[in-house]
């Protein structure tokens, strides 16, 4: 508790923050992954507007420079358990502030999104309850939580089934790149990549007479000053691997509770 009050008054003392935005923080705070995560994003603007135009109630808008946008005309038809699961996801993407659609960071952010709700469902039989609920049919008026649901069943089975279902089941656009290749791709073009005037168009475009998808070069084009691929890495940290055992422990924690 001391660790929540603590993290409340810094926060607070930043800036003063939009009154749905202090409730939805102060019901997050019992998770430790999203004590992490406000930690992490500490310095990312909250604001709350009135039909912001962003996909869902609680939305990133801003890549490298993001901003928590709370939209009240659409939190006001959404179950609390549903916003707190936008906030979770939201606070992930900021964290991570990918400034192009990266697989990992989308990994990453529904990762820790379902690792916030499965530690606040160890803690409230309610949520337990709507958790579990949605991992048997998804909720079309919870689709954040939903889909966490589902990927957690998925994550159970095994975690390569939930890192495939965040990749190829929607959600990101069709050049989205993996971190993994472009740190490969730095590794062996670093120089003729950096010495590009302008990102190719069309659908590949060539580096030491090696053919490569352009999406790939074009990402890469957008990274390749300021350490912002060391950057990415270190926000993510290990989430594919120290963070599949987290997972796995709340996890087990959570149907432990349910009993």
């Amino acid at each position: 508790m001391v660790t929540v009050l603590l993290l409340g008054v810094s926060l607070a003392a930043a800036a003063p923050q939009p009154e749905l935005v202090v409730r939805l923080e102060a019901a997050l705070s019992t998770s430790l992954t999203a004590r992490r995560l406000l930690v992490a994003s500490g310095d990312v603007p909250r604001r709350e507007a009135r039909d912001a135009g962003l996909p869902l109630a609680v939305d990133v808008k801003g890549g490298s420079k993001p901003e928590i946008v709370v939209d009240l005309i659409k939190a006001e038809g959404l179950s609390e358990d549903e916003l707190t699961a936008e906030y979770a996801l939201a606070l992930s993407r900021a964290s991570v502030a990918a400034p192009i659609p990266l697989v990992e960071a989308e990994q990453a952010a529904w990762q820790w999104t379902s690792q916030v709700l499965v530690e606040l469902a160890a803690e409230d039989p309610s949520l337990s309850s709507v958790l579990a609920g949605a991992q048997r049919k998804a909720v079309p008026e919870s689709p954040v939580l939903s889909r966490a649901a589902s990927f957690l069943t998925l994550f159970e089975r095994a975690p390569e089934s939930f890192y495939w279902a965040v990749e190829s089941g929607g959600g990101l656009p069709r050049e989205a790149a993996r971190l993994t290749d472009l740190e490969d791709l730095f590794a062996l073009r670093g120089r003729e990549i950096a010495a590009l005037e302008r990102s190719p168009e069309g659908p590949y475009g060539e580096l030491s007479g090696r053919r490569y998808p352009s999406g790939l070069i074009r990402a890469a084009f957008r990274l390749r000053s300021g350490g912002e691929i060391v950057r990415l890495r270190e926000a993510l940290g290990s989430y594919d691997s120290i963070g599949i055992a987290s997972l796995r422990a709340a996890l087990t924690r959570w149907r432990r509770a349910e009993r």
